[in-house]
């Protein structure tokens, strides 16, 4: 849901609410005021029928008297500390012929010695007659409020969230690699310049701590090379010499230990230049081509090793991924199926539109299939394996938004990678592992 969607939400329901209070504080007051009003004009006409008596004029045809009662009653009869008082409920109206909320009020006077007792009375709106009104007066304010907040939830993200929009969409297209530094919109909301002064210092922060970080992988990777090659042609060299068998062998072991270290280096030089997202898909790439190339080139290397692969390639699928990567991508799967491998083994491969699947005979993982995809973590520990490649799959995966997932079943080490985002890995596994079963177990 949206942040705009979110405050008028919010805001319609905090005034809901208030409408719902104001309403019974309004009906109340209203209530309490119609019958206050009654209660004073009453009190004064009572006041003005006792100066009528005073004054002792003939006053019982007079309009006064049409809804009052006089009446002299004994001194002991008169209320110690009031005037007057009220009284409202029920009562007949002969004039509609109907129940009517009736108001009465009483007034105590003391006329030429004598005590008099005066009543009036008057029909006032009741409970059942103020209610509609009330509630019509609050439809009509609660239908407007409607309009206001559906007009103001179009407005705000136009107007008041226009710096924010503006800033989100900047970041978005922040990149590490480029050289100038962001430009963020102007804003005269404290609270969007608090951000964008945040922001902006975040993002130095970031694009100096990658350019160190970048220097610092490439220069490594420069130094280490100068010695590398000198201490390759120096055992080179000493290969050449008379040497005794011993030493050859501690010789051909220094060169193996130094290839590692070679493999070691350009793996973690690569990573990091994957996770510094130095590599751009600018133009899919035919990946049927690629992975018919990438299996031809270890056709060898799977017959001196006597496997059976079986391919099932279709044509002209192509997938947004950098041709160096697509590349690194097959290389790394093929080597590792043929790698780990039995004797007389087979690999499947499968590729399609929706995604690509390998899967190899081979010994069951000495650890959880999902640590395989760590730096460094090798399913046969004896293995001269360095243990970074699936590394590399998981991070050229992470890179495009592939799904990739590793199962290891009934003697089978099986790949699956998803080329769509809404097909997870796991989902085109199933779907093709009755014919991958079939295929590769004796």
């Amino acid at each position: 849901m949206r942040l705009t969607n979110k405050f008028t939400l919010w805001y319609f329901a905090v005034m809901l609410l208030v409408l719902l209070t104001g309403g019974a504080i309004v009906y109340n007051e209203i209530q309490w005021k119609v019958g206050r009003v009654e209660v004073v004009r009453h009190q004064r006409l009572n006041d003005l029928i006792a100066q009528q008596i005073r004054s002792g004029g003939d006053y019982i045809n007079h309009p006064t008297r049409k809804r009052a009662s006089i009446a002299i009653i004994p001194a002991d009869s008169v209320p110690k500390g009031t005037a007057s008082f009220y009284t409202r409920g029920l009562g007949w109206n002969p004039e509609f012929q109907a129940n009517e909320y009736r108001l009465v009020v009483t007034s105590f006077y003391t006329i030429a010695r004598q005590h008099y007792r005066i009543t009036t009375y008057s029909y006032i709106p009741s409970f059942y007659q103020i209610l509609p009104g009330v509630v019509d007066s609050f439809k009509w304010i609660l239908l407007l409020l409607l309009v206001l907040v559906g007009i103001s939830g179009k407005l705000i993200p136009k107007y008041i969230l226009a710096p924010f929009k503006r800033t989100l969409k900047v970041i978005q297209h922040f990149d590490l690699k480029q050289k100038k530094a962001i430009q963020l919109p102007e804003t005269r909301t404290s609270e969007f310049r608090e951000l964008n002064e945040f922001l902006k210092k975040m993002t130095d922060k970031a694009k100096e701590e990658y350019q160190s970080l970048k220097e610092f992988a490439e220069n490594a990777s420069h130094e280490l090379q100068t010695p590398t090659a000198i201490i390759r042609g120096k055992l080179d060299l000493l290969m050449e010499s008379d040497i005794r068998d011993e030493q050859a062998i501690l010789i051909a072991e220094m060169q193996n230990a130094l290839e590692k270290l070679s493999r070691i280096h350009s793996s973690l030089t690569l990573l990091t230049k994957l996770e510094n997202k130095e590599y751009e898909a600018k133009t899919p790439v035919c990946i049927s081509n690629l992975t018919r190339e990438a299996l031809d080139s270890f056709s060898e290397l799977i017959q001196i090793k006597s496997l059976s692969l079986t391919a099932q390639i279709e044509d002209k699928v192509y997938v947004p991924l950098h041709l160096s990567l697509a590349d690194l991508l097959l290389t790394n799967l093929i080597s590792n199926s043929i790698r780990h491998n039995i004797p007389d083994g087979k690999i499947e491969v499968i590729l399609t539109k929706t995604g690509f699947i390998i899967c190899n005979t081979g010994k069951a993982p000495e650890i959880p299939v999902a640590e395989l995809f760590e730096r460094f973590k090798k399913g046969d520990p004896a293995s001269d394996s360095i243990g970074i490649g699936l590394a590399i799959v998981r991070q050229i995966c992470d890179l495009m938004n592939f799904n990739v997932v590793y199962e290891y079943t009934s003697g089978l080490h099986i790949i699956a990678i998803s080329f769509q985002p809404q097909t997870s890995a796991s989902k085109l596994l199933q779907n093709l592992s009755l014919p991958l079963h079939y295929n590769l177990l004796p």
